[in-house]
């Protein structure tokens, strides 16, 4: 097939400054959460100021200390998808989902459904495996899927990859339902989740690791009511 009729479309996009991927994300009807520069519609929560920062078009975080970066707005219903990958053996993070502003009282964790990021090094125990596990934190609540225990969904397969290489998160969340693809399968997840609607969140805690590709598509609101949902952050 010729492709030379196609060139004028693709130099009048670059003109105006868009790219294939982003054209992409429109017609899929998912938009970027990160715009590969700055940290712009992110909050840092508890951190030090050099612990989250842009490298290469990737959020890196530094580890240190525990804490948080948030998104600026709340979410309720949606299509999260995002790449990480631990730089050292055993690292620890997470993805905190319809969270608290803050963190919550006494501790340095938002009050969350947290998807695990956690290293191969790390090892798996039967309280906590590092291939996805989906959990309720600090006044959180959800009905695991099985296999589970207390309020912690473990994952039907080990997906997930070691230190160096990339993972794929696919995090689908309707209704206070929560479903964690790994590596393009479904793996574990929860519903009955309170809250249902909060802001995204990535974990600092205690290792350097990397964020790329996050990206985000947004379904109609259910109607979450107040009881439901996070406290909206104070203006500052």
């Amino acid at each position: 097939m010729n492709a030379r009729p196609f060139l004028p479309a693709l130099l009048l996009a670059a003109a105006l400054g868009f790219s294939p991927a982003a054209r992409t994300d429109e017609a899929d009807g998912f938009r970027p959460l990160f715009d590969g520069k700055t940290l712009a519609g992110w909050v840092n929560v508890n951190c030090a100021p050099d612990t989250w920062s842009v490298v290469e078009g990737m959020i890196h975080c530094n580890g240190q200390p525990t804490g948080a970066l948030r998104t600026e707005r709340q979410y309720e219903n949606f299509v999260l998808e995002l790449e990480w990958r631990h730089l050292t053996s055993g690292g620890n993070a997470g993805v905190f989902i319809w969270a608290s502003p803050e963190a919550a009282p006494g501790v340095p964790f938002l009050r969350a459904i947290e998807v695990q990021v956690l290293d191969h090094g790390y090892g798996n125990t039967e309280d906590y495996t590092t291939h996805g596990d989906v959990f309720a934190i600090h006044g959180a609540s959800m009905k695991p899927f099985p296999p589970s225990k207390g309020m912690r969904s473990f994952p039907t397969e080990k997906r997930s990859k070691p230190s160096p290489e990339w993972n794929h998160y696919r995090i689908t969340c309707q209704d206070g339902t929560i479903r964690l693809a790994v590596n393009g399968k479904e793996v574990s997840g929860g519903e009955q989740c309170v809250w249902r609607k909060g802001y995204l969140g990535l974990e600092s805690e205690g290792a350097p690791v990397d964020w790329r590709n996050l990206r985000i598509k947004e379904m109609p609101s259910t109607g979450a009511t107040a009881e439901q949902s996070a406290p909206v952050a104070e203006a500052k």
